[in-house]
């Protein structure tokens, strides 16, 4: 079962796009200097189950994405549940994003969603707004391949 610790609208987390930010907690990265360690408890917050419908209710028609900030601890039935929560955003018109925060390519069960971050927080190498980053943005295109729009976050 995920939890979730809070939700949010914004337009930052993935380019053109209007999004329903939701928290996910149970996070098994430890990347140094974290920006939320809270994330990293298991069992931290709200049983998503039970409010999913609802906070997709509530922000349906200001946003254009759902997108999931964190995975929980990756187990099956983990991602099981995000793919439902990303079937039911679809099916109300949004598309959706995972912020994944691990070392990983893109795996056959994340392939339901739009958009997908890829790797840990580096101190060194920056987030997403740095040249340096090892992070990785991809949205999905016209032909169900996934392009790197990473770029989309420096500032020239």
């Amino acid at each position: 079962m995920l939890y979730y610790t809070e939700f949010c609208l914004s337009p930052c987390e993935v380019p053109e796009e209007k999004s329903i930010c939701i928290y996910i907690s149970g996070c098994t990265n430890r990347c140094k200097n974290c920006h939320y360690p809270a994330l990293q408890l298991h069992n931290y917050g709200e049983s998503l189950g039970n409010f999913f419908a609802d906070i997709i209710e509530l922000y349906y028609k200001q946003a254009s994405c759902v997108c999931f900030l964190g995975e929980g601890r990756g187990f099956p039935e983990d991602q099981a549940e995000l793919i439902s929560y990303a079937e039911y955003a679809h099916a109300k018109g949004l598309k959706t994003c995972l912020y994944c925060g691990r070392d990983t390519g893109i795996e056959s069960w994340m392939y339901v969603f739009d958009y997908i971050k890829l790797g840990s927080y580096r101190e060194e190498l920056g987030s997403l707004d740095s040249k340096t980053t090892n992070q990785r943005l991809y949205r999905k295109n016209d032909e169900n391949k996934y392009e790197d729009i990473t770029n989309r976050f420096w500032i020239e």
